[in-house]
């Protein structure tokens, strides 16, 4: 494939949209003179735009299902247009395969499914469900190809302008580089995943008036309602960036901050793409999956109280294996992994 065109179908969340990137990275390495572009939701545009491995980022919203068939089309012409020689597809969607069969695509890799194997040129046999972690998942189709993977570090550009309307924000609050701020990330995709708010509270509180830290709460709007719940159990005043970021200005908030405290969600793993040291809470979802890699700076707390993990349940009448995390073990994970220390009473 070298010097040809190649089309990377991307997964949908975020999450997983950072986990993507080694993979787009060995692509990269292994056909250096290729045009590579990633097919993306709009979602994951902000995230991908400005990889230095893809030459662009298509932001396609594929139909759900085939009710209204004719909706495909557009999408379809519009790939036939590229005339890309060969397609890896991250995204396991049956759809998605069909569209890019349609559009002519020669070659098409992927992992197989009981629905879309004939589609594929090159269908892989999937790892067994929950087996690994979903960085090493992506790596391996393309390891099955030929391609070396290139390490795990993930990658996020962040722009100059990104970089200096935080810089801006951080000015308007009187903030410079001589304050040390942690970051707090309370929400998660799936509410069982996220960490009792009174116990946040709690940890926001002792942050400030123990290690004298300056308090920023991070995360979209939808974040929103959630830490001013938080915020009104709090004696101390802490700073509140939710839902004032594009995710590229969240990565540029992370890589400012000494320490993030975040559930299993987006910008815990934007957290670990810019470095920055990170203290993990997990309960229904399996860090070994979806949780830091070896060689990161992060610790992890895992309130798994003998459930089967991943947890699938959509409702807990008790969640224990997020609220059995106390607030002294997040402390004492934050002085492990950020070297944060405090005067105790």
């Amino acid at each position: 494939m070298a010097n040809k065109r190649i089309l990377i179908v991307a997964v949908n969340w975020l999450g997983d949209l950072i986990f993507m990137t080694p993979a787009i990275r060995s692509i990269r390495r292994a056909y250096p003179g290729s045009f590579i572009a990633c097919w993306v939701p709009r979602r994951g545009l902000d995230l991908l735009e400005g990889n230095p491995h893809l030459n662009a980022v298509i932001p396609l919203e594929a139909p759900r299902g085939f009710q209204g068939i004719f909706r495909w089309w557009p999408l379809i012409r519009r790939l036939k247009a590229e005339r890309f020689d060969a397609a890896f597809l991250f995204h396991r969607s049956f759809s998605r395969t069909v569209a890019v069969w349609a559009a002519g695509i020669p070659s098409r890799i992927g992992y197989r499914t009981w629905k879309r194997g004939w589609l594929l040129t090159e269908a892989v046999d999937p790892p067994a469900r929950d087996s690994v972690h979903k960085a090493v998942g992506y790596l391996r189709l393309v390891e099955a190809v030929g391609i070396k993977r290139d390490g795990f570090q993930y990658d996020i550009t962040i722009p100059p302008g990104d970089r200096q309307t935080v810089e801006t924000l951080f000015a308007e609050w009187g903030i410079g580089l001589e304050n040390r701020l942690v970051a707090l990330h309370v929400g998660a995709n799936w509410h069982l995943k996220r960490w009792p708010l009174n116990s946040f509270a709690q940890l926001a509180d002792t942050l400030a008036t123990r290690y004298g830290v300056q308090v920023l709460f991070l995360g979209d709007s939808g974040d929103l309602p959630l830490v001013q719940r938080i915020l009104s159990k709090m004696r101390t005043k802490p700073l509140v960036a939710t839902g004032r970021t594009t995710f590229r200005q969240l990565a540029a908030c992370l890589s400012r901050v000494s320490l993030l405290i975040s559930n299993d969600s987006g910008p815990l793993h934007l957290g670990l793409a810019v470095g920055t040291p990170v203290v993990a809470l997990f309960g229904p979802t399996d860090p070994k999956l979806t949780g830091p890699l070896d060689g990161a700076k992060a610790v992890i707390l895992f309130g798994s109280i003998g459930c089967p993990v991943p947890c699938y349940q959509l409702k807990c009448p008790v969640n224990l294996c997020m609220s059995e995390i106390t607030v002294e073990q997040v402390l004492g994970a934050a002085e492990q992994v950020a070297g944060l220390k405090g005067s105790y009473p």
